[in-house]
């Protein structure tokens, strides 16, 4: 068994020695490949379903039993949740019923570039060809969405209507919690989210500070695994961005996307 690092910082839960008796287990899953460039970016790619399937053909084959299933709103990640659901379904394999919170939605990222790129062009100029490019260059879409993060999230500009970090940050670790408190020893319950709360929940667990979340985001794989490990008032990373299964079970490199 790995050695667990403990919680630093996800107040009010405190740090303990965790042992294999007491432990439950919370799987954060990144939703499968969205629709880049289209009209409705809130919905599964044909990579992405096949992506989600192969998520629950994974999970089949380790005969996973969850204890609860959790998303948020946005489609992409229910559609995700659905796609593992269906596998064990046809296999005639118990599953809980999807709980929707939208605690669990990502960053509304569009609202961020919306509201703060204007700004921060002024500020960076050098900006502005890949802002003018990023609906359709991934590449300069990557580019432009990591600099207004590193601002939203470091600098907290006051805006009307955008959620700020404090309160992205908040709203994850509520979410956590009200799992965490549904999920006794033993048992294994999955999130189906996003990158960004992904990285800020595994920032948050590692007593990290708001400047390294952007570093776990970007590496995201799509359908990928994040483990959390709990007692009942404490918490701890087990692993991170587990994607291997993706590869040998299509056979193929080409199922492995991070937009």
């Amino acid at each position: 068994m790995n050695k667990i690092r403990p919680s630093l910082a996800f107040d009010p839960i405190q740090v303990s020695i965790f042992t294999e008796f007491s432990m439950a287990e919370i799987l954060l899953i990144r939703h499968g490949q969205a629709s880049f460039g289209s009209d409705n970016y809130d919905q599964l790619s044909e990579l992405g379903y096949q992506q989600g399937r192969l998520l629950g053909q994974h999970f089949l084959q380790k005969e996973h039993l969850f204890s609860g299933l959790y998303s948020g709103t946005l489609a992409r990640q229910q559609q995700t949740a659905q796609a593992v659901i269906d596998v064990y379904r046809t296999a005639a394999v118990d599953v809980p019923a999807l709980t929707v919170d939208a605690a669990w939605n990502e960053f509304d990222n569009h609202a961020q570039v919306e509201q703060l790129l204007p700004g921060l062009l002024q500020q960076h100029p050098e900006l502005k060809s890949d802002a003018e490019a990023m609906l359709r260059d991934k590449k300069s879409f990557q580019k432009v969405l990591r600099a207004v993060f590193q601002y939203w999230i470091l600098e907290e500009p006051e805006t009307e209507e955008l959620e700020s970090w404090p309160q992205a940050k908040a709203r994850f670790k509520s979410a956590l919690q009200t799992v965490m408190a549904n999920n006794h020893s033993g048992q294994s319950a999955a999130a189906f989210t996003s990158g960004g709360v992904i990285a800020a929940l595994s920032a948050i667990v590692m007593g990290m500070g708001a400047d390294k979340v952007y570093g776990l985001f970007e590496p995201v794989i799509n359908a990928s695994i994040t483990r959390l490990i709990h007692s009942q008032h404490n918490i701890s990373l087990s692993s991170f961005n587990e994607h291997q299964y993706l590869a040998a079970l299509s056979k193929s490199d080409d199922i492995i996307s991070y937009r």
